[in-house]
């Protein structure tokens, strides 16, 4: 007798039982996620959750009232508006603080509320760092002026990962991780920096020494708290490890078979990220790290590099000790023979997304314009082909920002329909429109004020010329950078996730509905007529496609450090079958789409949904079984029998408004139940 798959309701009478029940926790996790307390401070109040405080580095902020870097170099940034500014302290700490880019200034031995600013600076906005060097590394909040608050800060978009031994951490310099070479890499490149280091430790975990082909992942240098890697995505990883294990009896294979194992490691966190392994300074396990990086090359992973650093410093001149730690000198020499290697690997797309000169552009942006790095753009935008428009690909993207002042214009270069929205209030639409569009004809009461725009599609592309051109704002008004929720569902499909036929197209798609009530960031990576098969009479496939930054190019590839998705959700197969994609070309490709997800998102769930007219399901089933019997436990079939009646279609396929209501209604559970509430 033939069972049913574990991974599949026997019953329809038990699904339809189970669905009311997830439909009536969805108040409960509705509750939490946007009625409940709130997940984030005020923004502006200064305290450890005040979204405007950017955390670098590995921080446990759990507590929400106070903030613990777990590894060496780690930082804050943010803006504040006024003349001073304090920081509190737990108990006695040594600290760095750096406010408008000046050299940093010590504060050894301080505690309880600390002044950073002991002569008032100029009114205005200002910019403040603080790194910590040692002591009770806690950050508790700040303080500042009556009536002042922060701003979100400019940051770069990339980071940059440095994993090592005391060398790494600047063991012997004054300064300790200010002087390493890692941090003034990170510096010169103009990139985020993080130092996974500590002296002492190893790469393999042998006779008493740490070893970070295990410690690396967890949240601190001590302890077994696993970190979340979907908190940050590294551009470049730099490792520089072998010193220590020769200390340690650790043999020449050991080493090699512990470096191969940790750089697919590695990689399964960081899925675009470029890993470099770093020849240690005295040339301890050369051998073993050069044929790990061939190791990983022969697998498939181009991405991997050596690094030679054969004659970057003088023995003596350059050194501290007799033990390989270099001086500041030293260090300084290090990275500036590091820092064009990693640049020229990263390439000219992520240079210019992270490099110097994209963030003077970003810092110089006057508000409201291409740059404004208030400016949240939600989806697949093009800020890189242009400084002066953004491009969105894909169905439902959008942008928010926050502004100050009574009236908001948008500038646009062709004509255009587009919606928009201020203060939650109602959407309006502009039909074929063009030039500055004013979107206030009637002037806002004086204050802060948030607007959402977002451009019309039809069938997947845009109608109209959608670039953002920029905001004209009141003569001394500037912009602010928007409460945003903390979670993105991406949503996958052709023109039934795109919304075609419902009036206001991805607006009022099953997508954004679910996105919307689950209090999430949304993005629609769907278009009108597209396959998941790549069809010889030319269907558009999302397997090939779902990676790129335009559904209709070949290149260039998207992003995915951009943003993380931390749910999933396909919903494609209703087109193929009139492409002549067979079952097992459909059930091959869907086993890949699975992959690329997964390789993009490590830490998403994914929702593959059976297509509401019932086709590919033994193989969409099949494909999430392959799956899960892999060892990807985040990744489930979603039934949706009975999920649409007559009454929900204005054909024999597209739902009508009140049709993709009724999926979001089924489908908000199904994603809440799995990654919160």
């Amino acid at each position: 007798m033939q069972t049913t798959p574990h991974w599949r309701a026997p019953h329809r009478h038990l699904r339809r039982a189970l669905q009311a029940v997830l439909t009536a926790a969805l108040v409960a996790c509705l509750l939490s996620w946007t009625g409940g307390a709130p997940a984030h401070a005020a923004p502006g109040d200064g305290s450890v959750s005040d979204p405007n405080i950017v955390y670098v580095g590995r921080w446990d902020t759990g507590s929400g009232t106070a903030a613990v870097p777990g590894w060496t170099g780690a930082y804050l940034r943010t803006s504040f508006t006024g003349t001073t500014v304090k920081v509190k302290a737990r108990d006695a700490v040594n600290l760095y603080v750096s406010i408008d880019g000046k050299p940093d200034v010590f504060h050894a031995g301080v505690r309880g509320t600390v002044n950073l600013t002991p002569q008032p600076l100029p009114a205005g906005t200002h910019t403040l760092r603080i790194s910590y060097r040692s002591g009770d590394t806690v950050f508790q909040g700040l303080v500042l002026d009556s009536g002042a608050r922060t701003v979100s800060p400019s940051v770069p978009s990339g980071l940059i990962e440095f994993v090592g031994d005391s060398i790494t951490a600047g063991a012997l310099t004054d300064r300790l991780a200010l002087d390493s070479y890692a941090w003034k890499t990170g510096e010169q490149l103009n990139m985020r920096h993080t130092q996974i280091a500590r002296a002492g430790y190893c790469l393999v975990a042998q006779s008493g020494c740490t070893g970070l082909s295990g410690q690396f992942f967890r949240t601190g240098s001590t302890g077994s708290q696993n970190w979340d890697f979907s908190r940050y995505q590294a551009s470049a990883v730099v490792i520089n490890l072998g010193t220590n294990d020769i200390g340690h009896g650790v043999s020449g294979a050991t080493f090699q078979s512990a470096y191969t194992t940790f750089l697919r490691d590695i990689r399964a966190k960081y899925p675009n990220a470029a890993l470099f392994a770093v020849q240690t300074l005295k040339k301890r396990y050369v051998t073993e790290t050069k044929a790990a990086v061939r190791a990983r090359n022969s697998a498939g992973d181009t991405k991997v590099r050596y690094v030679d650093t054969t004659g970057w410093l003088t023995d003596g001149a350059d050194y501290e000790d007799g033990n390989g730690h270099p001086n500041e000198s030293g260090h300084t020499k290090f990275a500036s023979r590091l820092a064009p290697v990693v640049r020229a690997e990263l390439g000219s797309a992520t240079a210019r997304s992270a490099g110097a000169a994209t963030e003077a552009a970003a810092a110089a942006a006057a508000p409201g314009q291409p740059g404004d790095p208030h400016i949240k753009f939600v989806g697949r935008w093009d800020t890189q082909s242009s400084s002066t428009l953004y491009t969105p690909y894909w169905a439902g993207a959008y942008y928010r920002v926050g502004f100050t002042g009574r009236t908001v214009k948008l500038k646009q270069r062709g004509t255009i329909d587009f919606w928009a929205r201020i203060d939650n209030g109602p959407v309006k639409f502009y039909d074929d429109v063009k030039g500055t569009v004013n979107l206030t004809p009637s002037a806002l009461s004086a204050g802060n004020h948030t607007l959402q725009v977002n451009y019309q599609v039809v069938a997947g592309s845009y109608r109209g010329d959608a670039v953002f051109q920029g905001l004209v704002l009141d003569s001394g008004a500037t912009t602010f950078a928007p409460s945003s929720p903390s979670k993105l569902i991406e949503f996958i499909g052709d023109s039934i996730t795109v919304g075609t036929t419902s009036s206001q197209n991805a607006r009022t798609a099953y997508g954004w509905l679910t996105g919307e009530r689950l209090g999430a960031e949304h993005t629609q990576i769907a278009q009108g007529g597209a396959c998941l098969v790549a069809a010889a009479d030319g269907c558009v496939g999302l397997e090939r496609q779902f990676s790129k930054l335009n559904p209709n190019a070949s290149t260039p590839d998207w992003n995915f450090s951009r943003y993380r998705a931390d749910a999933v959700v396909i919903n494609l197969g209703t087109n193929d079958v009139g492409h002549g994609v067979s079952s097992a070309q459909f059930q091959s490709a869907y086993t890949s789409l699975l992959r690329k997800v997964r390789a993009a998102y490590p830490q998403a769930w994914i929702f593959a949904m059976e297509t509401f007219r019932g086709r590919y399901v033994p193989q969409t089933e099949a494909a999430v079984k392959a799956a899960v019997d892999g060892g990807d436990l985040r990744v489930s079939f979603v039934d949706t029998t009975g999920w649409l009646g007559s009454g929900d279609l204005t054909d024999s396929v597209h739902p009508n408004e009140q049709g993709h209501r009724h999926i979001a209604d089924r489908l908000a559970p199904v994603i809440a139940a799995r990654i919160g509430g």
